[in-house]
């Protein structure tokens, strides 16, 4: 499945019809993405391309097509490095959208269909709540904190306490950049 519904169920408090009007919204938001995208590569507007790959990257967290986002997350660093994106990555991008979508047009043309079962955890990381909690600090989620608080004894050990004062000072802020970043340092020790 390219979707995890269980998982974006889940994001929405078990809201179907509310996960269906999101899904409905990415569907309408994203169609031209491919062109869009393929458009600004084409003229060499490097930081527009930048944009959308980013844009999407966010969308399809909140959606939970988790593939997506990991292909979206990969342009959008060759594109901040300053490297063209290579075409396979590229190609790779747009198939998954385009399997995303229509994913969404099936779940949307039967809205009363029986939920969908969740898709297997793509590698181990995506099981381990550091993993988890990174991804929600990237995506901007407002349930980081509650989940940091969750991992603070974990926190602590990797980070030391000084370290964890300022993530969570913060995570106070809802500064998940810094947040993450601040993260991120403490995994490359």
């Amino acid at each position: 499945m390219a979707i995890d519904f269980a998982a974006g169920l889940e994001r929405v408090m078990d809201d179907r019809a509310l996960f269906l009007r999101v899904l409905g919204r990415f569907a309408g938001d994203y169609r031209d993405l491919a062109a869009r995208l393929h458009a600004a590569l084409d003229a060499g507007d490097a930081v527009l391309a930048h944009r959308i790959a980013h844009t999407l990257k966010g969308a399809a967290g909140m959606i939970e097509a988790n593939q997506l986002r990991e292909l979206a997350l990969e342009v959008e660093l060759a594109m901040k490095a300053g490297d063209a994106a290579p075409l396979a990555l590229i190609a790779a991008l747009d198939e998954e959208l385009a399997r995303v979508l229509a994913e969404v047009d099936a779940l949307l043309a039967a809205p009363d269909a029986p939920t969908p079962a969740p898709a297997p955890a793509s590698s181990p990381a995506a099981c381990d709540d550091l993993a988890r909690l990174r991804d929600m600090l990237d995506l901007g989620d407002g349930r980081a904190p509650d989940l940091a608080t969750q991992l603070r004894p974990r926190l602590l050990a990797s980070m030391g306490s000084e370290k964890v004062a300022a993530f969570d000072a913060a995570l106070r802020r809802f500064d998940f950049e810094n947040a993450l970043a601040l993260l991120e340092q403490a995994g490359r020790r």
